[in-house]
């Protein structure tokens, strides 16, 4: 599907914008801490999965709201389509941090558990972090995309089609924002000693809720739009609020940090969106939000080896140094993300509104919905 102007949703741009430019900040620490002063920033992941669970969920509950009715058929449609925009990206990059770890080029370790990489298994309930770090968030969003298709799946069946799809889309999303947080609560009492990042921040089944509370918000939107826009100021304000207090608030605090905190966080961007939605492109420019967007998932892949490699071949002695190479890093970022993005990104999306592709998509599918 093409990404024309006038199809974007400006103001979730700006807020997609954001999202990467925080990433690859907080990622550069790493590297130029002791050059520049640290500022608290939210997790853009965290941004990303919101704004996921808010623009899939949506699609999801138009489509139910078409049919009536969410089954196999309408779940294996919905999955081809998010698999064209995800995995040819993610198989890319993966590959590439393979030959870059192997040469010695970046770090990483090639064991036996690379093989979880390319079933997204590497941090599904434990953490594999030897190679490719910053798939866990992939992880996450593409085994959302199979779990709440199959969660509504086995609800419609369940209620044999009796109740209401609206109400079974509720139920779905509040299993999906309960069952994380209800893990994490049993995760801490049960070894409370376990590391922050990598047993509840980079987990599937800890992570979920956060990508739920953008379906709340999807939910909202597509029922209640009225209520959603006229308290868009409201929410904003108390969003920004609850953000501001996420980021800052004291690292010792070590329970809520392991439970409540993403809870509070999903929350917090949740709220925000609607105001970000009603962003105009007449008040604001419109093109350099729109165009860093657009390449924002192949910012997220390539930014991590390329701060290790622009790291490697330079050697920082000064301020102005760092300076000068993280210049050049985002330069070199931009021009690769959009040349990967124009490229190969864009071309293997658009495949997805193929006449040809689509057939032989819809004959799988079928053979796959007929085995069933």
């Amino acid at each position: 599907m093409k990404e024309e102007l006038n199809n974007r949703i400006f103001g979730l741009d700006i807020l997609r914008s954001i999202a990467i430019i925080i990433v690859v900040i907080a990622h550069s620490d790493f590297n130029y801490m002791e050059k520049f002063p640290f500022i608290p920033l939210p997790d853009g992941v965290d941004i990303f999965f919101v704004l996921s669970g808010y623009l899939v969920g949506t699609i999801i509950i138009k489509t139910t709201e078409q049919n009536k009715k969410f089954d196999l058929q309408i779940a294996l449609n919905f999955i081809q389509r998010r698999w064209f925009r995800t995995l040819p990206n993610y198989f890319l990059f993966l590959l590439i941090n393979i030959i870059l770890v192997y040469f010695g080029l970046i770090k990483g370790i090639l064991n036996k558990y690379l093989v979880t990489n390319f079933v997204f298994f590497q941090n599904f309930y434990k953490n594999y972090d030897f190679i490719f770090w910053e798939s866990w968030s992939l992880s996450i969003e593409e085994w959302f995309y199979f779990m709440f298709p199959l969660t509504l799946i086995l609800l419609f069946k369940f209620t044999k089609n009796k109740m209401k799809p609206k109400n079974i889309i509720l139920i779905a999303i509040i299993l999906f924002i309960i069952s994380p947080l209800a893990y994490r609560i049993i995760q801490y009492q049960t070894n409370p000693s376990l590391d922050f990042d990598l047993n509840f921040r980079k987990l599937v089944i800890t992570r979920l809720d956060t990508i739920g509370y953008g379906l709340a918000g999807a939910y909202i939107h597509f029922y209640y739009i009225g209520f959603w826009k006229k308290n868009k100021n409201i929410f904003f304000i108390l969003g920004l609020t609850l953000l501001i207090f996420s980021i800052t608030i004291d690292s010792n605090s070590i329970y809520f940090l392991k439970t409540y905190y993403y809870s509070l966080i999903g929350v917090s961007i949740f709220l925000l969106l609607p105001k970000f939605e009603s962003f105009k492109n007449e008040t604001i420019p419109l093109k350099p939000f729109q165009f860093i967007s657009k390449i924002s998932y192949s910012m997220y892949l390539i930014h991590v080896p390329l701060l290790q490699i622009t790291t490697k071949i330079f050697v920082i002695s000064n301020k102005l140094e760092a300076i000068l190479i993280y210049i050049f890093f985002w330069i070199v970022l931009l021009a690769v993300s959009n040349f990967v993005y124009k490229l190969y990104e864009r071309p293997l999306m658009n495949l997805r509104d193929n006449i040809r592709v689509k057939a032989i998509l819809q004959k799988i599918s079928s053979v796959f919905k007929n085995k069933n």
